[in-house]
């Protein structure tokens, strides 16, 4: 009867040992220290094992202290002590369940760099953490340890450093128990309510830099403590309780001598406490956190500093701020993890309509673009990010451009073929920045790959043919490179009827660069046409080739199309035959000067080179990189004959996608990207201007001449009306 309604406690008991591993903490104490996890889940937790024994001498004691251990945790609630679970008897063992954690002796084993700056930041931390925990265990919960060392410290995922081996643990009032270990009993009577665990601290600050204590006498050698602890240390571990001092006297020494305080704590302090700093402190403190990160130990970054930025991010306003050391923390997530914490911040960022977490999104977004679901881009942040493409900051339009290129893999058919294309299309045509209508150009050759092989070489043979009319002579230079890249993509027949007609007409181009660039892609596209002319049975393995290709290897002077798309901003300025015909802004250019030289030497290796330089991304500097950026525009406007339409109807365009055209007079599948008229530009053109502007300089000239020896005439009537009154002075 009874075994009916009797029940099997470890049923109940809702975790699982996984694996135990060899730690010397399990020769020093009560327990066994396995890794376990919650059933039925991935949650890693630690199980302490205790095993009854009633055949090991004392074996009663023993058990009543396993019990005053699980008691105590269980009762304790403090940052700086072991996090409590849960617990169970079953038959001869007690099991406790507690936070992941890993004893310190064998962490601080583990580490081979523990001198290096880093560990002795770590360390530093670690010390403080643990004389919180015994502030709070002796003055407030009016309890002492009684057996602080480094066996009864853990560290948990985060880093943290953790009191447990709450066993000996009794009232302040009270001596300690006479079964504590003669190695780790203090000396001396109580004076105080923390005489006894200051004591313990200075045993595990020499344990921690000396390895395990043997026998007390070690303790009056420091060996490898450091220095800036030495002026403390002694009184620590003094034989007197009366001469130990306080922990507020052993924080503000550790202080004074640069051993606390470092950035690392800091960091720690700040993050826990964010919500008491002013807007100023919080912001301060969150723009340098990136640069730090880079020095913390991964354990603490991953899972101590990102929950907090997390936690932080739904609760203060300074979110932009926030998310560059999010993002920079996210490369160390799996993509689980980033879909679950890191995902709804950005679509959270994106919502945002202030241009500065705009621009911070954009500035940072080939970290993670390629995390990104297609299904999650598609529906909820491709709708936001195309938006910046009509913004009226051309910052930001450049920036979306550029965006492009690293999500254009993963966007379906209507957003790439139609919504992105109706965007270029009027990008490259009735944008008044020179660089954006270049760099749109440049990022259309770069994702041509994913486009519809069914409208894939229209819509490219007409955007860069546009491009060659383009008055700015970097988007002239980026259509024929883009033309040079992309030539598998064009059948033969539009190759001789659209292709080479249109760059002929660039072989005429004021710009020596630009035509150099021009008969180098000529001869590659006529090299084709002369190899099918040689043997016709080419043409239909060539022309399959164009309709099967969906993602190419890029040939070696294709090398312009799979690099990352420029930031840089040209000025404009109407060529001249014996000047630049660009003028490189302070701070950022798309073409250097000695780029173009390069990209006009490397002609003669029959490769066309990339003339674009990339520009990295630095989310420590992110928010003084976009103010640089955006201060370094400078006005490439439209001349004034620069058709903004010329034949390309986009509005109509736009509105007949996804109509039926059948009966149609024109093939709307173009989405704006229709043939132009060419804008001629040819030497008499040029000479009469030339010729204009010397007639125009020799007037003003003239002009300056005029006034310069009328003002002289002048000087010389008064200098003559001053000698004629001294004159007649003297005769009166």
């Amino acid at each position: 009867m009874w075994t009916i309604f009797s029940r099997d406690s470890s049923k109940d008991f809702p975790y699982e040992i996984s694996e135990s591993p060899r730690y010397g903490f399990n020769e020093k104490s009560l327990w066994k220290l396995n890794k376990g996890k919650k059933k039925n889940t991935t949650q890693e937790v630690s199980i302490f094992e205790f095993l009854i024994n009633d055949d090991i001498p004392g074996s009663e004691t023993r058990s009543a202290l396993a019990k005053s251990a699980v008691k105590h945790l269980k009762t304790l609630k403090h940052p700086n002590i072991l996090s409590f679970l849960e617990s169970s008897e079953v038959k001869t063992i007690i099991y406790l369940s507690t936070e992941y954690v890993e004893p310190l002796q064998s962490f601080i084993s583990s580490q081979n760099n523990l001198h290096t700056d880093i560990m002795k930041q770590y360390i530093a931390w670690g010390i403080s953490n643990i004389i919180e925990g015994l502030k709070f265990l002796n003055f407030e919960a009016k309890l002492c340890h009684n057996k602080v060392n480094i066996w009864s410290v853990f560290v948990n995922k985060a880093g943290q450093w953790k009191l447990g081996e709450l066993e000996y643990m009794n009232s302040v009032d009270n001596s300690p128990p006479s079964y504590v270990s003669d190695l780790y009993r203090a000396p001396g009577h109580r004076q105080s309510p923390f005489s006894i665990d200051m004591w313990g601290l200075g045993v595990l600050i020499w344990e921690v830099f000396n390895g395990p204590l043997t026998n007390q006498s070690a303790l009056k050698i420091p060996k490898k403590i450091p220095k800036e602890i030495l002026t403390i240390y002694p009184k620590l571990v003094a034989l007197d309780p009366m001469n130990r001092p306080s922990y507020d006297i052993v924080t503000s020494t550790l202080r004074e001598q640069g051993y606390f305080g470092n950035d690392l704590e800091k960091t720690m302090t700040s993050l826990s406490q964010y919500h008491i700093l002013d807007d100023f402190q919080r912001t301060a403190f969150l723009e340098k956190l990136p640069s730090l990160l880079e020095t913390y130990p991964k354990n603490i970054a991953l899972y101590n500093v990102l929950p907090s930025l997390l936690e932080m991010f739904n609760y203060v306003k300074e979110q932009k701020v926030i998310f560059p050391s999010m993002i920079k923390l996210s490369t160390m997530l799996d993509d689980q993890e980033f879909e679950e914490k890191i995902v709804p911040c950005i679509i959270k960022l994106y919502e945002s309509n202030d241009r500065a977490t705009r621009l911070l999104l954009l500035n940072t977004i080939e970290l993670y673009a390629s995390r990104l679901k297609a299904d999650l881009l598609n529906t909820n942040i491709f709708p936001l990010l195309v938006s910046g493409l009509a913004d009226a900051s051309p910052t930001i339009r450049e920036l979306t451009v550029r965006s492009m290129v690293y999500i254009s893999s993963k966007l379906n058919y209507n957003n790439l073929n139609v919504e992105l294309m109706r965007h270029f299309a009027r990008l490259q045509m009735k944008d008044d920045q020179g660089s954006i209508r270049t760099n749109t150009t440049v990022c259309l050759g770069k994702i041509a790959q994913y486009l519809d092989p069914k409208n894939r070489s229209k819509i490219l043979s007409s955007a860069f043919s546009r491009a060659l009319k383009d008055p700015f002579q970097p988007s002239r230079m980026a259509g024929v490179s883009a033309f040079s890249a992309t030539q598998q993509y064009y059948p033969l027949i539009e190759v001789s009827t659209r292709v080479l007609p249109a760059l002929c007409q660039v072989t005429l181009d004021p710009e020596k660069a630009v035509r150099d660039i021009t008969f180098q892609t000529i001869k590659g596209f006529l090299g084709k046409l002369e190899n099918v002319s040689e043997d016709a049975r080419l043409k239909e393995k060539m022309e399959e080739e164009v309709a099967n290709t969906t993602s190419p290897a890029m040939p070696t002077w294709a090398g312009w199309a799979v690099t990352t798309v420029t930031s840089k901003f040209y000025s404009s300025k109407i060529p001249q035959k014996d000047e630049k015909s660009v003028e490189l802004s302070k701070n950022n250019s798309n073409i250097s000067n000695c780029e173009q030289q390069a990209y006009s030497n490397s002609l003669k290796d029959n490769v066309v080179k990339n003339v674009y330089e990339e520009k990295p991304v630095n989310s420590i500097n992110i928010f003084q990189d976009s103010l640089n950026h955006k201060n370094s525009i400078e006005d490439s406007t439209l001349p004034n004959d620069w058709d903004d339409n010329s034949g390309w109807n986009v509005g109509d365009d736009w509105e007949s996608i996804g109509v039926d055209t059948s009966n149609s007079l024109k093939d709307k599948s173009d989405f704006g990207w229709e043939d132009q008229e060419p804008i001629l530009l040819d030497d008499s053109d040029e000479l009469a201007k030339k010729a204009e502007a010397e007639l125009l300089k020799e007037e003003m000239r003239k002009k300056r001449e005029e006034r310069k020896q009328e003002r002289i005439k002048q000087l010389e009537s008064k200098r003559s009306s001053k000698q004629s009154l001294k004159l007649g002075g003297k005769r009166l």
